[in-house]
């Protein structure tokens, strides 16, 4: 029977149809599969920018950042560099995740002025290809292969180029698809804003730290300024009646050769003169603070004089000393005045381990300060006492066994030859930490 030729052509339309529903069907999946990455990529932004903005920590900040990125864009590793400084033309490291090689923790490079004035044109995530490592100096270039089939974005705050954020290529080896870079570019420019306002809450935070530390060092020296005069006044009255009674006391116990109590007597007089007369000698430091002559000399060895002087009365009182220093340390001071600190640092030490315990005397370069560290195993002071410890005639001790002059004295000293002076409780006790500036000779070796 021959084919009808209408049913033939009705078969080849519908045939036609079905593929021509078929194709449509195919497309519109593949854009329902786009908006729905589209929803979850936006849904995703907003709750990370409504994170983001309460987060005023710098390396939560990135942590989070870069973790969200390399899970949205299922990338293998990531790295972020920020400028040094606002003027600066290097960038540091400051984060760094994944798998496979990483830059070095501490690495910073400098970037060519065509690469980074086309980075902040475009504004977008640019792939690393033989065009964005054309226009990169050699050192960039050794950094992108780190991240190879990978993305470099940039991240632009005020129209700066402020940050770059690398990726390396995919886990499942694709490449990045138009949706990623997308993603990224719109989450680029919301980490850029919440970076700057992180970084500008820590620098204002350590502002405002300084600021109270200032404040706390002028008190402290309006404080000691008052007591200078006061002391300097009060000195002046007794210290002149004082060497009078000293003189007939000598007269009298001369006169009393033969009665040896009357001798006695007069000579236990003549002990707490003396005590009063070098309590007068500290009050006059305050005001009238002895002329020395400032010189350079290494303080291992004066340090190492006031540890043996002070070993054998340690070992008495079962305090073992350890010393965890090396030299040489260049100072330029008086060298007998940082003596009389560390003694009274060592004592004090001592007086809080009656029963025995420990002391570790460390020393440690910091850039252009050395820190002398007095560990003792003994209490430690309470932390709402500490801020008072450096004020005159305020002591912890028993009144017949300290005056509250000795840490004042040594706040002093350790001001004039431009250092500083502080106490912090550790685990395993307390700690004195003295940090004194190196000469500029120290300071290059």
């Amino acid at each position: 029977m021959a084919e009808n030729p209408r049913e033939s052509r009705d078969a080849a339309q519908i045939a036609s149809l079905e593929e021509e529903l078929a194709s449509k069907v195919e497309q519109l999946s593949v854009v329902n599969r786009q908006l729905k990455r589209k929803i979850f990529d936006l849904y995703t932004v907003f709750e990370i920018s409504r994170n983001i903005n309460a987060v005023l920590d710098s390396e939560t900040l990135l942590e989070s950042f870069v973790f969200t990125c390399l899970g949205q864009v299922a990338a293998g590793k990531g790295a972020i560099w920020l400028r040094d400084e606002p003027s600066a033309d290097h960038f540091a490291l400051v984060h760094a995740k994944g798998s496979g090689t990483l830059p070095p923790p501490t690495h910073r490079f400098a970037i060519a002025p065509a690469l980074a004035d086309h980075l902040t044109r475009l504004n977008r995530p640019v792939p690393l290809d033989g065009t964005t490592q054309q226009m990169a100096g050699t050192a960039v270039q050794e950094i992108f292969r780190m991240f190879p089939g990978g993305v470099l974005v940039p991240l632009i705050y005020k129209s700066r180029l402020t940050g770059l954020f690398l990726l390396g290529d995919k886990l499942a080896g694709d490449h990045f698809t138009a949706d990623d870079l997308e993603f990224l570019a719109v989450l680029a420019n919301q980490i850029a804003v919440a970076i700057e306002n992180a970084l500008l809450f820590e620098s204002e935070t350590r502002a405002v730290r300084l600021l109270r530390e200032t404040q706390q060092q002028l008190v402290q020296t309006e404080k000691l300024a008052a007591l200078g005069d006061m002391s300097a006044r009060v000195a002046h009255e007794i210290n002149n009646p004082l060497g009078i009674i000293k003189n007939y006391l000598l007269l009298i116990r001369r006169a009393a050769d033969d009665d040896a109590a009357i001798g006695d007597y007069a000579s236990t007089v003549g002990q707490e003169i003396d005590r009063i007369a070098g309590i007068v000698r500290q009050l006059l430091a305050f005001h009238r603070p002895q002329a020395t002559q400032m010189l350079p000399f290494d303080l291992i060895p004066v340090l190492d004089s006031i540890v043996d002087l002070m070993a054998r009365p340690l070992a008495a009182q079962r305090i073992e000393l350890k010393r965890d220093y090396t030299g040489p340390a260049i100072l330029k001071g008086a060298s007998e005045q940082l003596k009389q600190v560390f003694l009274n640092i060592i004592i004090n030490a001592r007086d809080a381990m009656p029963q025995g315990g420990e002391l570790r005397i460390g020393l440690e370069h910091r850039g252009d300060v050395v820190r002398v560290a007095f560990h003792d195993t003994g209490p430690g002071i309470p932390a709402d006492i500490i801020p008072k410890i450096f004020e005159p005639f305020f002591t912890t001790k028993d009144r017949d066994k300290g005056t509250g002059l000795g840490l004042s004295v040594c706040y002093g000293i350790i001001k004039s030859h431009g250092g500083a002076i502080a106490f912090r409780n550790t685990e395993t006790g307390g700690c004195f930490d003295i940090d004194l500036p190196l000469t500029p000779s120290e300071e290059s070796s």
